[in-house]
């Protein structure tokens, strides 16, 4: 099956590396991608909705009509892409009135959308009995001897009405596919909370849940070895709050953070020097040491 691979802004932009760790793992997985010409922005779902959600509406729409033009269904990388297109196809596919008031809109720049696209994550794909067996079947480098703790977000399961992603209260898409590739997923406290990547107003507020969260998994009885992610925002959120927070406050927070298709990789058969592990401000040193001896 081909998707209309949507990158979004962040991970092209600032964060490259992420974008080549799953384009590793969807080439070994001979999951077929397709480049969308002329996209924009998703656009965030946070602020501009709340600014101009007729705005808002359009441009997402925008994005879901040129993946409709190629005839095929979206594959994005990012919670907060996926949060707005799938968002946007859902309203729009429920309300017909307003579908024609965004195509008028959509009509003076030559674009239309009809509502036939379908908008995915790529956990969605990966989670799915078939794919999962798949991926047992060609794993390279088991990860038998990691703990991870897995980190949802927000985006990716709320609301959970429209996204219908997973359990909203016990998500376990992220957690069956680590465990697939041989690793241990640790159950704790705060596995839900916000990153408070979007608190950026008030920022002691965003530091609080990252050090609510970092405290609690350094302090388990079982080592967490790393945290993984499938969120841009939520990646560098912690990754760089926890090297922030063990400066003021003397704590020893050193747990790396990781994107989920950083270890699918890795676990793939992809060489640790082609994935830019180290390329964070928690260095992931223990766990390359873990992995490689």
């Amino acid at each position: 099956m081909e998707y209309a691979l949507f990158l979004g802004c962040t991970i092209p932009l600032k964060l490259p590396h992420l974008e080549k760790a799953f384009r590793d793992v969807a080439s070994i997985l001979n999951v077929k991608l397709k480049e969308m010409e002329g996209v924009s922005c998703c656009p965030e779902p946070v602020s501009l909705q709340s600014l101009n959600i007729d705005t808002w509406m359009t441009l997402g729409a925008r994005n879901l009509a040129i993946a409709e033009k190629m005839g095929l269904n979206i594959m994005t990388i990012c919670s907060g892409c996926y949060e707005t297109l799938k968002t946007v196809s859902v309203l729009l596919k429920e309300d017909e009135e307003y579908l024609a008031k965004i195509n008028e809109i959509l009509k003076k720049i030559n674009y239309k959308y009809t509502g036939k696209t379908k908008v995915f994550h790529f956990v969605e794909l990966f989670s799915q009995p078939e794919w999962l067996e798949k991926i047992k079947n060609i794993l390279v480098k088991p990860l038998d001897d990691l703990n991870l703790a897995v980190h949802y977000g927000c985006h990716l399961i709320r609301p959970s009405k429209i996204m219908q992603f997973d359990h909203p209260e016990k998500p376990e898409k992220i957690d069956i596919i680590l465990q697939a590739l041989g690793a241990k997923t640790i159950e704790f406290a705060t596995k839900l909370e916000c990153c408070g990547y979007c608190a950026r107003l008030q920022d002691e507020i965003g530091e609080k849940l990252v050090e609510d969260k970092m405290t609690e998994l350094c302090e388990l009885e079982e080592e967490v070895d790393a945290l993984i992610a499938v969120c841009p925002a939520c990646t560098t959120q912690y990754d760089r709050k926890e090297k922030i927070i063990s400066r003021k406050s003397g704590k020893d927070l050193d747990i790396p953070v990781l994107y989920l298709a950083e270890i699918m990789a890795y676990a793939l058969g992809v060489d640790l020097q082609d994935l830019s592990l180290k390329n964070r401000s928690v260095k992931p040193y223990k766990l390359i040491n873990k992995l490689t001896t």
